[in-house]
């Protein structure tokens, strides 16, 4: 073994005297040139390796003293033409290797001299044209590999003369036509020509090839098929033809009796004749995925099947006779059709069915008679299937795909007892598994006896079953937001939001009565802090609702869990919860911004914007809050992702609800920005004490406190949401449900409390109120005035806006304005001066 060395030239008659030497081994070194007396002597050699060298050419001279050669390669060189006496006196010659060079054509007079040649392969070359009589003297050739050249033709008589030829790998090139030379090739066993252009399959293709077991011709753009292309092929074990999109019916494969593994994919097969499984009574393994079948017929007679392959098809319905007897049936794969119902005696029969896969479909229930033996079951992506299963249900049971996760609340207590299992999405996203014969059968190693591999699964079923006590594989797995038992997992969540919700509804109620309902003057200012108040309530109805389902479920959430999260009522709530807090946060927003535009307007033109101009502001404001709680209605985000129906991200969720979610908080963040500027703005003209006079600051701080604490307490939520955008979910999920249960509605209980604890127009409000209930149906002439002389003068407003005042602040100080002021009277009132 001399491979490795990096030999640049062999000296002439170096290994003459290795007269016994069978086995040489000269690859992978820098030999370009090899002299005519190399390898005298070497009378007994029988294989000779010279691949991965810099061979530019064939070492005629130094081959002729080799007569008793059997396998001579000369792969992976740099040889591009071999001439006519090149392989002269290697009479025994069986194996050839010259693939990976730079062949243009095929070196017909050099294989002249080889009659004993039984494999050769002249693949990854540049060949492009097969003569007439190419191989005529290759009589006992059994391989020939030409896979991966860029042959576009070859001769009709091509082949002719390989009467031994079992195996022809002809993939991977650029065939237009189907190979009519094959015809020839009476012994062939394996063909192989996927992956080229060949746009049909003749009537009686292969007529003259009844000894073929196996076909691959996928990957080629086929679009016609003749009915009797397969027929009378009874050695036939596997036919895999995929992507002959122009295909309707299926094949006729009358006298094809052995065959047993059949692929038919990526077709538009849209009907499977009823006589099928009478002409393939062998058939083991059928694949007809992605194809346009709406009905299946019974496959009763197919006694030996054992893997069903019908996804991505048109299905509707599985009737009982659909399977019925199918003993050995193993696998079926159903996934991503239209499945709605299954009849409940369609897998009694199926004694062996360890595989099911229904996935994407329809299902609204599934039977369960028969399926006892299960190891593996998929159902996710049916929404409407949201029957609980048990263990009983399933007593084998390893690996379980569930479309909710409170369906795998059976198979632990805990959510620390579920793993997630990847076995199943491995295999999804293995490339091989899109055309499993790929895996399964390769030409040059010869005939395999199993056509279908030990999966992924196998391997793993068969490891735990070695275990005393396996475990399940349930997923989606419950945790904190898909919870088995309550809602609210802690009695400290579950009194805080009871809390929530008392304080929120009497207070926003109080504040609300205190607004509207009393006969001080409204301002614009005080109708936002009104309207803010009805949003916060809106927040304390979203809370009582989540109360409200924990009672009701306490202690057997999973039951109602999947129902509760497709329900109208979760999206109900959700659209509740979005509406209001986008309101609330809408509203304070308008309220600062119409504080700013007060005072410019009052300095421009000496009176402040109109009550009726800020309500069709506000209207705008609940109009946009309105249209980003539908959108999650209309598949922009999602109510249903977690019991909690909001739309903000939880560990493990979708990420097709984060669009939606950046785009709230990132409008929520800038509304907050606005607010923050504009306030601060509106603060710098008071400290310069512009108007400081009639400026009535628990209004501005009432305002200053809810920017403050409606920011403050927003912050945990964006925080959540870039977390989820950079996967840095950084705390657990228990924190994380406790911030989107307390923390995001905690503004609807503190904003009503601010104002009133801390602003003394709601007890100027509610004095006023107070004597109205006391003196109502009493002189209410004199109440009324008497209501008007004392009411709360709210200069939120901006600035008191009688045209009195207005004439004041226009008139200049040579006027005399402090002595007019000085002696003007105003109307009783409470007015808090911002110098206080």
């Amino acid at each position: 073994d001399l491979s490795m060395n990096n030999i640049s030239r062999l000296q002439p008659s170096t290994l003459h005297h290795l007269h016994f030497l069978e086995e040489l081994r000269l690859s992978g070194n820098q030999i370009s040139r090899i002299p005519g007396e190399a390898f005298s002597g070497l009378y007994s050699l029988k294989i000779l390796m010279l691949q991965n060298n810099q061979l530019s050419r064939i070492p005629a001279e130094a081959l002729r003293d080799l007569p008793n050669l059997q396998s001579l390669r000369l792969d992976a060189n740099l040889i591009s033409v071999v001439p006519e006496k090149s392989f002269e006196g290697l009479v025994s010659l069986r194996h050839l290797w010259l693939d990976d060079n730079a062949l243009t054509e095929i070196p017909v007079q050099a294989l002249n001299h080889l009659p004993a040649l039984q494999a050769m392969t002249l693949a990854l070359n540049q060949i492009w044209h097969i003569p007439d009589y190419a191989f005529q003297n290759l009589s006992s050739l059994v391989v020939l590999h030409l896979h991966n050249n860029r042959i576009q033709s070859l001769g009709a008589n091509g082949f002719d003369g390989l009467h031994s030829l079992e195996t022809l790998d002809l993939n991977y090139n650029e065939l237009l036509e189907f190979p009519g030379a094959i015809r020839t090739l009476g012994r062939l066993q394996e063909l192989g020509f996927h992956n080229n252009n060949i746009k049909a399959i003749p009537e009686n293709a292969f007529v003259g090839n009844p000894l073929l077991q196996t076909i691959h011709f996928y990957d080629n753009p086929i679009q016609f098929v003749g009915q009797s292309a397969f027929q009378y092929l009874p050695k036939l074990h596997t036919l895999s033809l995929n992507g002959a999109t122009d295909i309707r019916e299926f094949p006729d494969l009358k006298g094809t009796t052995s065959l047993e593994v059949l692929t038919l994919t990526r077709a538009g097969i849209y009907l499977l004749p009823r006589g099928m499984c009478q002409q393939l009574p062998s058939l083991r393994v059928l694949d007809l995925s992605h194809n346009q079948i709406e009905d299946l017929p019974s496959f009763h007679r197919c006694q030996r099947l054992e893997e069903l392959g019908l996804q991505h098809n048109r299905i509707h319905e599985i009737r009982a006779d659909t399977f019925v007897q199918l003993m050995a049936l193993r696998s079926i794969d159903l996934s991503w059709n239209y499945i709605q119902f299954i009849h409940p005696e369609a897998f009694v029969t199926l004694h062996s069915l360890t595989k099911l896969d229904l996935t994407d479909n329809r299902l609204v229930t599934l039977p369960l008679d028969g399926l006892g033996g299960l190891t593996h079951l998929k159902l996710q992506g049916n929404p409407a299937l949201s029957q609980p299963f048990t263990k009983e249900s399933f007593p084998k049971m390893r690996v379980l795909e569930v479309p909710y996760a409170y369906q795998c609340c059976a198979y632990g207590s805990c959510s620390s007892f579920f793993k997630m299992s990847n076995q199943w999405e491995a295999e999804d996203m293995s490339p091989e598994e899109e055309d499993p014969h790929k895996r399964t059968m390769e030409l040059f190693p010869g005939h395999a006896d199993n056509h279908y591999d030990l999966d992924a699964d196998d391997l793993q079923l068969d490891l735990e079953e070695s275990k005393l006590h396996p475990t399940i594989q349930c997923t989606p797995s419950p945790g904190p937001f898909k919870p088995c038992d309550h809602l609210f997992e802690s009695w400290i969540i579950r009194l805080g939001v009871w809390v929530i919700v008392l304080v929120s509804v009497l207070c926003n109620g109080l504040v609300i009565l205190a607004v509207f309902a009393s006969p001080s003057y409204l301002s614009p200012v005080k109708f936002i802090i009104g309207s803010i108040a009805g949003a916060n309530m809106l927040t304390g109805i979203y809370c009582s609702t989540l109360a409200l389902v924990d009672a009701l479920t306490y202690g057997q959430f999973a039951k109602y869990g999947a129902r509760w999260e497709t329900g109208a009522g979760c999206r109900v709530t959700g659209f509740l919860s979005v509406f209001a807090s986008e309101a609330a946060i809408f509203l304070l927003t308008l309220a600062a911004v119409q504080c700013s535009i007060s005072v410019s307007c009052v300095r421009g033109y000496g009176k402040s914007p109109s009550l009726g101009k800020v309500k069709a502001a506000a209207f705008c404001c609940l109009l946009l809050s309105s249209v980003a709680a539908v959108l999650p209605l209309f598949s922009i985000g999602e109510y249903g992702a977690s019991p909690l129906c909001l739309p903000y991200p939880i560990p493990d969720g979708k990420p097709a609800t984060l669009g939606f979610t950046v785009a709230l908080v990132m409008t929520n963040m800038l509304c907050f920005l606005t607010i923050t500027g504009t306030y601060i703005r509106l603060y710098c003209n008071l400290l310069k004490g512009e108007f400081s006079a009639v400026w009535d600051c628990a209004m501005v701080k009432h305002v200053a406190w809810l920017i403050f604490t409606n920011c403050f307490l927003y912050c945990p939520v964006a925080f959540l949401t870039f977390s989820s955008i950079l996967n840095l979910f950084l705390i657990t999920p228990e924190v994380i449900k406790s911030v989107l249960l307390v923390v995001l509605p905690l503004p609807a209980c503190l904003n009503p409390l601010l104002y009133l604890l801390f602003n003394p127009h709601f007890r100027d409000d509610l004095r006023l109120l107070r004597q109205k209930g006391q003196d109502k149906g009493s002189y209410p002439q004199s109440c009324e005035v008497d209501d008007m002389e004392k009411s709360s003068y709210d200069s939120m407003q901006a600035l008191v806006s009688f045209s009195d005042i207005d004439h004041i602040f226009e008139a200049p100080d040579s006027l005399g304005v402090h002595p007019i002021l000085d002696s003007y009277s105003f109307p009783s009132m409470t007015l808090v001066p911002c110098q206080q």
